[in-house]
């Protein structure tokens, strides 16, 4: 029930449909006046309104929680991309480090081959020097060397 008094647009107090022959509109006549459906139009769009302004809230919020993950995501791919980066980098020094080292010992294997070398010659040198004092010196090689040479 509606205790409240309906005014009709001249100001006048109106008890209800019938002293407003003026209103066309079915609903706003049974509704009992201008000023209820008024009212009642009002809260319904701002009602609409409202839920507009709440869904898009909700929307922006989603939204924005997705961007925060999404830029959590993307600060966590960079600081793994800054990771995978570095472990390249230090993949590669690591590798430039084995190759350095690699040469390196390539380079220590050729020196210690011509010392190998070296030492190969003068060891057959030095043979050499030995065999032709040897038969001089020791009486031993001279029998074991004086055996007649079977053809």
């Amino acid at each position: 029930g509606c205790d409240m008094p309906v005014f009709d647009e001249n100001g006048k107090q109106t008890s209800g449909a019938a002293d407003l022959p003026d209103l066309q509109d079915p609903d706003d006549v049974s509704t009992g006046g201008k000023q209820k459906s008024f009212f009642k139009k009002i809260p319904m769009a701002s009602v609409i309104l409202a839920a507009i302004v709440v869904i898009f809230l909700g929307v922006a919020a989603m939204l924005a929680s997705k961007v925060n993950s999404l830029s959590q995501e993307v600060a966590a791919l960079s600081n793994v991309k800054k990771q995978l980066a570095s472990a390249q980098t230090k993949l590669k020094e690591a590798n430039t480090e084995q190759e350095k080292l690699n040469a390196e010992l390539t380079q220590v294997k050729g020196e210690l081959e011509t010392v190998k070398a070296q030492k190969d010659d003068l060891d057959a040198q030095l043979q050499k020097l030995q065999a032709k004092k040897k038969p001089q010196s020791t009486p031993a090689t001279k029998k074991l060397n004086g055996h007649p040479k079977k053809n």
